[in-house]
């Protein structure tokens, strides 16, 4: 009964307030535990390039997941405050216009407004985390942390590839053509122009 009703409050909870954060988190988390185990179990790769791989996704995912709490927390806090804040606005106006309302409906105007704002730009602000501030923080963060975990190459060494050299091969000479006049047996001398 002990995982019934854990399973059970879980559900309640996350169904009571959902949020997209609650979804960005929760594929970030699977993402960064299975992605590199996959990559892990690819045959034929190298296995350092299969770690590089690996710990490269790994250090992504961790970079995701404060991004979408944070992005997620000010979007939701942010939205808040708008939407009561035009609501309020939107009922003085209402207000002065001769429309009256008991203060219990303007509060709950208020707050259904807030949740509204809410989870809207909790929305906006997970989706410009995914699509700017995740992959900006990853170009920033990723290859320096990569640099200093794995080894350094010496970039001073040279090639030394010795290859059998093909020679180019010679030129062909063309064939002069072969020159014959096309009147050859015709005399010239008899003509006369004019028909005279």
């Amino acid at each position: 009964m002990g995982l019934n009703n854990l399973i059970k409050n879980i559900c309640n909870k996350l169904g009571s307030a959902p949020k997209a954060t609650y979804s960005m988190v929760a594929i970030a988390t699977a993402n960064g535990i299975f992605r590199p185990t996959f990559t892990m179990m690819k045959k034929g790769e190298s296995p350092e390039s299969k770690k590089y791989a690996a710990l490269r996704e790994g250090i992504t995912e961790v970079i995701a997941v404060p991004s979408y709490i944070i992005c997620g927390e000010i979007g939701s806090k942010l939205g808040a405050k708008i939407a009561g804040k035009a609501k309020e606005i939107e009922l003085q106006k209402l207000a002065q216009k001769g429309e009256h309302f008991a203060a219990d409906t303007m509060q709950e105007m208020i707050d259904v407004a807030k949740k509204r704002g809410s989870s809207g730009l909790n929305l906006i602000c997970i989706c410009a985390a995914a699509g700017l501030i995740i992959p900006a923080l990853c170009s920033a963060c990723v290859t320096p942390i990569m640099n200093k975990i794995r080894p350094q190459q010496n970039d001073n060494k040279t090639l030394d590839i010795k290859e059998n050299t093909v020679k180019p091969p010679a030129m062909l000479m063309q064939a002069k053509p072969i020159e014959r006049p096309a009147f050859k047996s015709v005399s010239y001398s008899g003509m006369k122009v004019g028909g005279v």
